[in-house]
């Protein structure tokens, strides 16, 4: 507790004209008699007042602070909603799909439809790009349900961002056979379509392969690009790729 004098400035300070002479006659309010210590008090209490600010306004950067690392905790996967042009097909609406989510205790935070960047086809029977997008904790992406094949039900949602990272098997087999394709030898082939690499690693494609002589290792050369030529990459057989999560066929393929 601050002593009676500095109460008195801190009152003084902020009390109307009409009350200031309640505490000298020992009408304290409530609330002045629970200041802490660290309102240390000066001439007038506008140390008082200045320390006050400074540590309502530190709570406040404290909580959002602690909003913008939640949000960077999350990221948002989705699925194409099965509709197709001119009427065809049947779109799955939100809530449904987001069952197969929530079956596997990974929780939905927000959900929307979006349409997918990138060429499609003007055809009936085509899909229409339209999207089911779900924002979950990224703690979460291992969790995320699988086809026969290994392949991730859901992918993330890469479209928002300024680059993206594609890849392409680099041709190494188990027990040593094959010849694997190297980072710099296979980069040639984007370099040859314009297409501009800032960064590129060997990774693994995250999926389940058979151990047995000559099956795939699974290893990818990995090369991150511009969003904006993703369709160029692809014409070139690259694929997106995710960390844990490949999109190992064309987008729009059904997977």
């Amino acid at each position: 507790m601050v002593s009676g004098v500095g109460r008195q400035r801190l009152w003084d300070c902020i009390a109307p004209p009409h009350r200031r002479d309640e505490s000298r006659r020992g009408h304290w309010p409530l609330w002045l008699e629970r200041v802490p210590r660290v309102l240390t008090i000066d001439k007038g209490g506008l140390k008082a007042m200045r320390t006050w600010r400074l540590l309502t306004l530190a709570a406040v950067l404290t909580g959002v602070m602690t909003g913008t690392v939640f949000s960077a905790d999350t990221v948002k996967v989705f699925r194409y909603d099965g509709s197709l042009q001119c009427g065809m097909g049947q779109a799955v609406p939100l809530d449904e799909m987001a069952k197969e989510l929530t079956a596997v205790n990974i929780k939905v935070l927000s959900s929307e439809k979006r349409v997918v960047s990138g060429f499609i086809i003007a055809l009936c029977g085509a899909p229409t790009g339209i999207a089911n997008v779900y924002e979950i904790a990224k703690d979460d992406l291992p969790r995320i349900p699988a086809n026969q094949q290994g392949v991730k039900r859901f992918q993330p949602w890469v479209y928002d961002g300024p680059s993206i990272e594609v890849a392409k098997y680099d041709g190494s087999l188990q027990c040593e056979m094959g010849r694997p394709v190297s980072l710099d030898e296979m980069e040639k082939e984007l370099r040859a379509a314009n297409i501009a690499v800032q960064a590129k690693a060997k990774k693994a494609d995250g999926i389940r392969h058979p151990q047995m002589c000559g099956a795939s290792t699974g290893t990818m050369n990995v090369y991150r690009i511009n969003r904006s030529e993703l369709e160029k990459a692809r014409v070139l057989g690259f694929v997106l790729y995710i960390e844990g999560i490949l999109m190992a066929r064309p987008l729009g393929s059904g997977v």
